[in-house]
């Protein structure tokens, strides 16, 4: 009688820390996603590093669960929140960065007009040395 509880006992264990690790995960997923809701518009690059290492580190724990279909739905879900803010600060960040590179094209172009002159590209074909 004692072995069958214990089998009991370690069966329901067995099934509590199961459960607890793919409910962490999720806990862990939602805890990202409204981090990122509430803060990702004022972060800085490192804290965008520190958001990629943490992503990865919940995919990895991910893969060691055993969802049942209502919990990979609501990972699904989870994952494609913290994908789309991700997603919004990389295109905000190529703005940026386009935004950057076009004002120095205008401007070298700008030197490029005065260092030539008001006669432009004919001085550097008109050799009359």
């Amino acid at each position: 009688m004692k072995v069958i509880r214990i089998v009991y006992l370690l069966l329901g264990l067995l099934f509590v820390c199961s459960c607890s690790r793919e409910e962490s995960t999720l806990s862990d997923y939602r805890s990202l996603a409204k981090e990122l809701k509430a803060n990702s518009s004022d972060y800085t690059a490192e804290d965008w590093d520190d958001v990629v290492r943490t992503y990865e580190k919940l995919e990895k724990k991910a893969t060691h669960c055993n969802f049942s279909p209502k919990e990979k739905k609501e990972l699904n879900r989870l994952r494609g929140q913290c994908a789309a803010y991700m997603l919004k600060a990389v295109t905000k960040q190529a703005k940026v960065q386009m935004e950057d590179a076009m004002e120095q094209f205008s401007d070298m172009a700008e030197g490029f007009n005065e260092a030539l002159g008001e006669e432009g590209l004919e001085d550097l074909f008109n050799d009359e040395d």
